[in-house]
């Protein structure tokens, strides 16, 4: 065979002749070839398509590098917004539910499901299901999370506007000026009574000093009642504080409000007088809580130090003498 070309000897002419192939033969021929070059273009491109990545390829991976990227930023991302959560979580339970005596929200409730598999369903047909899958379900479950913290913090608000209010209206400080003269002649409880001389409840204090003594409202409120007392009070306002606790100030010389008006704590009520069954210029104080008098001694704590406080304590039971017979008053 020479150059692709078969020849033999004839031995009658002893010459080289060429073969001439049937047209069986040479179809055969063709189709063997052919295939042969198909088998050989294959091998070659999967060979190359083994080693070097097509345009497409290239494309593709680096769509792929990218999502992962994103995958990776997007959980670190979560993990920050977790650890946040879980901060706001602990000062929630901890600071502001302890400090307004609130329960903590029970770990129950933080660690209810999100609703099954059914939403994953589609992403269950990826390649790498559970690389997506997770940061899914970390996206539900921190979701979740938000509208529960957001739900106790809105819980939290509203009792802290109530507490706000309760502070605000609570009597909690002293109905005449630290910076004015006065002294405290009768505490709570019982005592004799400067006109009967006989033992008996004394329902308030008494704070004496001179006539004209601004005396403020000791925290906010309605007026209930402002004028003369059939009852020895002389003239008198009474403040209604809500959350059952009310207020008597107590032989005035002066009232300085009306029935119904709407008072602020520190608000002037009226000047210190002696009025009504009074054996001089002071002022009569009581604290009503749910009906009954409670010591009004108990309510000045709030804004007075612990020196403060027992000085005016002592001054109760070591004040002079004289002040005692003319500052009294007989409730």
């Amino acid at each position: 065979m020479m150059f692709g070309r078969k020849y033999y000897i004839n031995p009658e002419t002893l010459r080289y002749e060429r073969v001439q192939l049937t047209v069986k033969q040479r179809v055969r021929y063709s189709v063997v070839m052919g295939l042969g070059v198909v088998l050989l273009a294959v091998l070659l491109r999967f060979g190359f398509e083994r080693y070097y990545p097509t345009p497409r390829q290239v494309i593709y991976q680096r769509e792929n590098n990218a999502l992962r990227s994103d995958y990776l930023s997007l959980n670190s991302t979560l993990q920050t917004l977790e650890s946040q959560l879980e901060e706001l979580k602990n000062r929630d339970d901890h600071l502001y539910r302890s400090i307004l005596s609130l329960e903590p929200v029970p770990q129950s409730i933080w660690e209810v499901g999100t609703g099954g598999s059914e939403p994953y369903v589609m992403l269950r047909q990826l390649s790498e299901p559970e690389f997506v899958l997770q940061t899914f379900q970390r996206i539900d479950k921190l979701a979740n999370r938000v509208r529960i913290q957001s739900s106790s913090l809105e819980n939290v608000y509203e009792e802290a506007v109530m507490t706000q209010d309760f502070l605000a209206c609570k009597p909690s400080i002293h109905p005449v000026s630290p910076g004015d003269p006065c002294w405290l002649t009768s505490s709570y409880g019982y005592r004799l009574d400067p006109f009967t001389k006989r033992r008996s409840m004394h329902l308030g204090i008494d704070i004496a000093g001179p006539y004209g003594l601004k005396i403020h409202a000791a925290g906010n409120g309605t007026v209930i009642a402002a004028g003369y007392s059939r009852y020895g009070y002389g003239k008198e306002v009474l403040v209604d504080h809500g959350y059952g606790y009310r207020t008597r100030y107590a032989h005035l010389q002066e009232i300085l409000v009306r029935p119904g008006q709407q008072l602020k704590r520190g608000e002037v009520v009226g000047t210190m007088g002696s009025t009504g069954r009074s054996t001089g210029p002071h002022l009569h104080y009581e604290v009503h809580k749910n009906g009954h008098t409670v010591n009004p001694m108990n309510f000045f704590f709030e804004n007075l130090s612990a020196d403060e406080y027992n000085l005016l304590a002592s001054r109760a039971s070591h004040h002079d003498p004289q002040f005692h017979s003319i500052a009294l008053s007989q409730k």
